[in-house]
């Protein structure tokens, strides 16, 4: 391991909990600094985390039967820092370099302890990347994850639907619930500023409407619908969406939208398919990944019931950072401006704020963009 090793504490803080819980007992403890045992892992100096909805459902004990947590548990998987140390076999980054990342090789394996909401962490080097001069830490933590799984999910209709990989949704409409939330924020620009949507359509709160246009740019959603005074359907049309990345549970309120013939939807806020639970978390959980299992083809059903007489395709992903490749090509735009971050920041160390934005996190009420835990 390569690093001045004086100048690396023995202890950090951490946001952590030490049983299942929710946000109202998160934790800031003190707790020692991991150290390097992989040769092709860092120490990373932490500077801003991400605490997204999943982190508060493994938290909350969502897994608990299938992939139990170890206490004390330290939260978030996504983040952005500086490189403190490095191991051994490490050639594509050194000490001193700005990075950003997402930790969990499969977007829902969440119970892998990597802790960005820590002042240090070690992670593999290999899902890193050198945050631009131009991105602040807690933007280059927001979009770490984010724009990976837009991409991935955007693929995937290209897929669905027997496009070639590398199409544009040129005449295309989309629509992607939730304009300002954590997920909804960076699928419309993904959509219209990457792949060149005609027609972009979301929704938020009355409170919410003219922060639309302020936050994401003129034009990058071509209707803002206000889900509070007005129908989604009236607003939106029966069978008038090519394409819906679904970031909510609503998914069997967006059968309607979509063109019966030619339509697909692709979420990333719905029941998995039983395939993508084993993918998840492995074959062999025994019983209880199994009976989760037989209730996810049951909804499944349910899905094919609901979109019987169409042509239209559904499916779930949830991301994956492993795939090398994707990551440097998000990388990219994300370098090159074409995706503002929308964000809500709040200080690690005050916990009672960070107790009440991770509240709205866990209950999809209230918040803004994604929370950014702010380190340095």
């Amino acid at each position: 391991m390569a690093t001045n090793l004086s100048t690396i504490p023995a202890a950090m803080r951490s946001l952590a909990i030490r049983t299942y819980t929710k946000p109202s007992g998160y934790e800031v403890l003190d707790l020692p600094v991991p150290t390097i045992t992989n040769p092709n892992d860092v120490l990373v100096r932490v500077h801003a985390a991400v605490i997204a909805t999943r982190d508060t459902q493994f938290a909350g004990g969502m897994t608990r039967y299938i992939a139990p947590l170890k206490f004390p548990f330290r939260l978030s998987v996504r983040g952005s820092g500086v490189i403190a140390a490095i191991g051994s076999k490490v050639t594509s980054l050194k000490i001193g370099d700005p990075v950003y990342g997402i930790s969990s090789r499969h977007g829902h394996l969440m119970h892998r302890e990597v802790s960005f909401a820590s002042d240090y962490v070690v992670v593999p080097a290999d899902i890193l990347v050198i945050k631009p001069a131009n991105l602040s830490f807690e933007e280059a933590a927001t979009l770490s994850a984010s724009v990976l799984v837009a991409y991935q999910c955007v693929r995937l209709y290209f897929e669905m639907t027997g496009q070639p990989a590398e199409s544009t949704l040129e005449g295309k409409t989309v629509f992607v619930p939730g304009a300002l939330s954590a997920t909804g924020s960076v699928g419309v620009q993904v959509a219209k500023n990457v792949f060149g949507a005609s027609n972009v359509i979301s929704t938020v709160s009355t409170a919410k409407l003219g922060l639309v246009e302020e936050l994401l740019g003129k034009g990058v959603v071509d209707q803002v619908i206000d889900y509070r005074t007005e129908n989604v359907m009236d607003a939106v049309g029966r069978g008038a969406v090519d394409f819906v990345y679904n970031t909510q549970w609503d998914l069997v309120g967006t059968f309607p939208l979509v063109k019966p013939d030619t339509g697909a939807i692709v979420s990333i806020a719905s029941v998995p398919s039983s395939g993508m639970m084993r993918s998840m978390f492995g074959p062999n959980r025994g019983f209880i990944l199994g009976l989760m299992g037989w209730v996810s083809d049951l909804v499944y059903m349910y899905y094919g019931w609901k979109l019987r007489g169409t042509n239209i395709k559904q499916d779930f992903l949830s991301g994956n950072p492993g795939v090398r490749e994707d990551v440097e090509r998000t990388g990219e735009w994300i370098a090159a401006g074409k995706i503002k971050a929308v964000m809500t920041v709040v200080e690690l160390d005050d916990i009672e704020k960070v107790r009440e934005a991770c509240d709205k996190v866990a209950t999809g009420k209230g918040g803004l963009g994604a929370l950014v835990i702010k380190l340095v």
